[in-house]
């Protein structure tokens, strides 16, 4: 099958809203390259469960697509048109399973060398969408506060270091009713601007009390979800005992089985208004490489994904304690949460998670208004990134948190 012998029944497996959104745009696609449509369909396909950001992203890529003349429409296209592929993909229901099919032109690409020439149309294609569809500006200034260290009462280990070159670095704050301060903050933020999937909190171990009582935030742990992670542990070993005759299992199969994971699959219960924040969690698990292992590793990757899909207004990642390492067969056995836990490798790991977060806060549309606050809990450190900050700049001064925050603006 190709794009030109799309038809309205093609679509008929596809969620509710997915198939709307298909035949609505049934002529576009079937003007695409196979190449590039298997990709819009791997958006197309988890749009019910996708965030209202991604959601506007593909609306405003359609449209945009439908609206092209014919001459400006054949010309973006025709680098992927000239990229050749085994015909034997065709036969793939890249229609219904755009993501096996991906998988396998891949390995197809590779091996025809054809990887570079595809590289490069994709990177033509997505550099005409920038400009074509430029983002508008948050309606409020972007807050991401990442507190690490929760746990661990001392370090010598030198924090902030390379968030310190980009803010202000306070070594003398007053640490007493910090997080309430914290949180108290967004909360207000959360009432002043009401969004879904607007505001997140993040959690590498129990989500804060606190966080429960403010509507509105989407809410995510690593101490919920590792009952999931045995499930799709359990899963994947049942997977991997179907093997093929020669007693092997391919990349391929394992990759395209995890990726059509579903949260029932994984323990994951909901309602309809939470589905996004359910294929979020699958996602991070089944595509996050040791986000399963340890929670240092959990909250940078969320965070990371959080930034790049739904985009918030506000972001609240907390780092915790993670297990030690071990052996690769250990850790896919134990039990994390029952571990002992690396305090002074968890803060190095969560220091740089913080630095990581930062610059994908700062990616995003509005970046140079965005404010970043790192804090060492309980402690009397914080590293304050914000346009009325100093940059590289050691504040020795007595400072509370409220005034911090009220300095950042």
């Amino acid at each position: 099958m190709r794009p030109s012998d799309l038809r309205i029944e093609s679509f008929a497996q596809y969620p509710p809203q997915a198939r709307e959104l298909a035949v609505e745009n049934l002529e576009t696609f079937k003007r695409m390259p196979l190449i590039l449509l298997a990709l819009v369909f791997r958006q197309v396909t988890r749009y019910d469960s996708s965030f209202p950001a991604e959601r506007n992203q593909l609306l405003l890529q359609l449209h945009c697509l439908s609206q092209m003349d014919a001459p400006s429409f054949e010309a973006l296209m025709s680098s992927f048109f000239t990229i050749p592929f085994a015909a034997e993909l065709t036969k793939i229901d890249w229609v219904n399973h755009p993501q096996q099919f991906s998988e396998q032109l891949t390995t197809n690409l590779w091996l025809q060398h054809q990887i570079d020439s595809y590289h490069s149309a994709a990177q033509k294609y997505q550099q005409y969408m920038q400009h074509a569809l430029p983002q508008p500006l948050p309606v409020a200034p972007r807050w991401t506060i990442v507190v690490i260290g929760s746990g661990v009462q001392q370090t010598e280990y030198s924090l902030f270091r390379r968030l310190k070159a980009h803010g202000t670095l306070f070594t003398k704050l007053d640490p007493q009713g910090g997080f309430d301060v914290l949180m108290a903050e967004v909360k207000s933020r959360t009432e002043r601007h009401p969004l879904t999937y607007g505001h997140w909190y993040i959690d590498g171990g129990q989500p804060h009390p606190a966080a429960s009582e403010i509507q509105d935030l989407a809410t995510m742990s690593y101490s919920r979800l590792v009952p999931a992670v045995r499930q799709e542990l359990a899963l994947l070993n049942q997977f991997a005992g179907g093997k093929n005759v020669d007693g092997t299992i391919g990349v391929e199969a394992i990759t395209s089985y995890i990726a059509g994971l579903r949260p029932e699959d994984m323990g994951l219960q909901g309602n309809t208004f939470d589905a996004p924040l359910r294929h979020f969690e699958v996602d991070l698990l089944t595509q996050g490489a040791g986000c399963q292992i340890f929670s240092t590793t959990f909250v940078q990757w969320a965070a990371r994904e959080c930034l790049h899909r739904a985009q918030p207004l506000t972001l609240f990642a907390r780092f915790s304690t993670r297990q030690f390492n071990a052996p690769m067969e250990q850790l896919l056995t134990r039990d994390p949460l029952r571990q002992s836990q690396d305090g002074e490798g968890s803060l190095i790991d969560a220091d740089m998670g913080a630095y990581y977060t930062w610059i994908n806060q700062s990616r995003l549309t509005g970046g140079d208004q965005s404010r970043f606050l790192a804090w060492f809990e309980d402690h009397g450190l914080a590293c304050a990134i914000a346009p009325g900050m100093a940059r590289g700049t050691v504040s020795t001064a007595s400072a509370s948190m409220r005034q911090v925050l009220e300095w950042m603006g």
